[in-house]
């Protein structure tokens, strides 16, 4: 078993703790973050990592070896995209772009990116070259944790997605299993993945990430924002990051004690047993993220791979819809908190939460459908009056018809206030600006609407979790079961040096 430390109150607590640990195996740290170019490589990215910098430094592990590859590396280019809440945007320009259907991206700038002590560029080959030379050193019982903070996408087969590296190149699961596979098997790696689709990564338990050829003999566990066939939540240019809202937020402050604005968070030690894990990290981000994620963890691939909750031979196997009791009772500490804390977030009572989840998500996908088709009709309506003002804009200066004509930037500096006024003055003025907001309204609700439909799927994928967990025994053998726990004492894992390999 590894060694825990008892729970001493906070960061400084945790960090003398690993000082006095003295353990032979190290903790490596491999952070690869930004967008795959500068209109995809947002601020939050860029904060991202320097917020993971900082939980190390609270958790007095910055001298451990942390490699660090983003964006372009250290090109003088602008590669970083941000909104300056001190600049305003003219009035001119604002409706213009609205009028002209060009809002998006109206405010944001670009600037270097401010990453300190990075090793490279975000690329295949520099990930190749850290593989080669650095992960081939490390040693049987070093753990390997891994950071990414970027953009996925789905890829053409939909067990098989990708992240994005700079300019655009992509590292499907495949690959990077390949990639993984090039460490000491003994080497324990830990997965922190935030991109969208990234739940397609927990298949790197298994030989070339596929389920289908059996599970891997290396030493593996990973969490990650959403499941592998959804977006995920947090890119934004916004520079304020009280207005982050993503997975690895919620995740690294549960783990170090505090947010990423400085506030305290109460350690979410599920289990008692005096420290907060990796698991109990994820599980206080599954329970209280008001995001767009379905966070999922490797041990949940293994089960939905190996185990069942439905066999014609095998009457006596547990299902998700099982009484809550029978459930509760089942449930690990860290699994029964999440159901107990999401059927009060859900207003779920009674025996039957998980078939009232599923009934309460049908309930929400109707109210979101119908949101969207009434959002769909103000948009005819908006581009109706809008195309109406534009053409009346065209009339009175027609050089706007194309933006990158030579006289605009001429008209709309002489003459702002003149086309201001020509289209405050436009008969479907009013109606084109009150559809705008009614529209924006309409998306809002669209979104909270989702979340909470998210909150149903997340109990409901917990609650298959325990199931599936309660029957591995009864349609797995041995060597699967005990794969399954070997896995869950990597993900119980901390950041802490004193977590130490059985055996070693």
């Amino acid at each position: 078993m590894a060694m825990r430390r008892p729970w001493l109150g906070g960061p400084l607590a945790i960090g003398i703790a690993a000082v006095a640990s003295a353990v032979a195996a190290e903790d490596h740290f491999l952070t690869i973050g930004g967008g795959y170019t500068p209109s995809g490589n947002q601020a939050s990215l860029e904060k991202n990592v320097l917020f993971f910098q900082h939980v190390l430094g609270d958790l007095h592990l910055q001298s451990a070896p942390h490699e660090i590859f983003f964006s372009d590396g250290d090109s003088p280019e602008r590669d970083v995209q941000f909104v300056d809440t001190a600049a305003e945007i003219p009035r001119v320009n604002l409706l213009l772009a609205r009028v002209f259907g060009k809002e998006d991206d109206l405010g944001v700038q670009y600037r270097t990116h401010e990453v300190p002590r990075i090793r490279g560029a975000s690329s295949p080959q520099n990930l190749d070259h850290w593989f080669d030379e650095v992960g081939r050193g490390l040693q049987p019982g070093d753990r390997l944790i891994v950071y990414l903070t970027g953009h996925g996408g789905k890829g053409t087969d939909a067990q098989n997605p990708h992240f994005f590296m700079w300019n655009r190149k992509q590292v499907p699961v495949k690959d990077f299993v390949a990639r993984l596979d090039k460490l000491d098997p003994r080497v324990r790696v830990v997965l922190v993945m935030v991109q969208c689709y990234s739940g397609g990564f927990a298949n790197c338990i298994f030989n070339e990430g596929d389920p289908k050829k059996g599970i891997s003999a290396a030493n593996r566990c990973g969490f990650y924002a959403t499941v592998h066939n959804r977006p995920a939540a947090g890119c934004t240019p916004d520079v304020d990051e009280e207005n982050y809202q993503e997975y690895s937020s919620s995740f690294w402050s549960a783990i170090c004690g505090r947010s990423r604005t400085g506030q305290p968070v109460d350690p979410p030690d599920f289990d008692r047993d005096g420290h907060v894990s990796f698991l109990e990290a994820h599980a206080f981000t599954v329970l209280t993220s008001n995001t767009i994620d379905i966070p999922v963890k490797t041990s949940d691939a293994l089960l939905r791979a190996f185990s069942k909750t439905k066999a014609d031979e095998m009457a006596d196997l547990v299902t998700a819809d099982a009484p809550f009791d029978t459930l509760q009772s089942l449930a690990t500490p860290i699994d029964r908190a999440v159901l107990v804390g999401l059927s009060q977030s859900l207003d779920l009572s009674g025996t039957e939460r998980t078939a009232a989840a599923r009934s309460l998500a049908v309930q929400l996908e109707k109210e979101r459908g119908a949101t969207t088709q009434e959002r769909k009709k103000l948009e005819r309506d908006f581009q109706r009056a809008r195309s109406a003002i534009a053409e009346t804009l065209k009339l009175r200066w027609p050089e706007l018809d194309n933006p990158w004509h030579p006289r605009v930037a001429e008209e709309v500096r002489k003459e702002g206030s003149q086309i201001v006024a020509a289209i405050e003055g436009h008969g479907r003025y009013k109606e084109f600006s009150q559809l705008h907001d009614r529209i924006a309204e309409r998306a809002n609700h669209a979104l909270d609407l989702e979340r909470r439909w998210v909150k149903c799927q997340r109990f409901v994928h917990v609650a298959e979790t325990v199931a599936l967990a309660a029957n591995l025994a009864k349609v797995a053998g041995q060597e699967i079961q005990d794969r399954y726990q070997a896995l869950l004492e990597s993900e119980s894992g901390t950041l802490c040096a004193t977590d130490t390999p059985a055996g070693q």
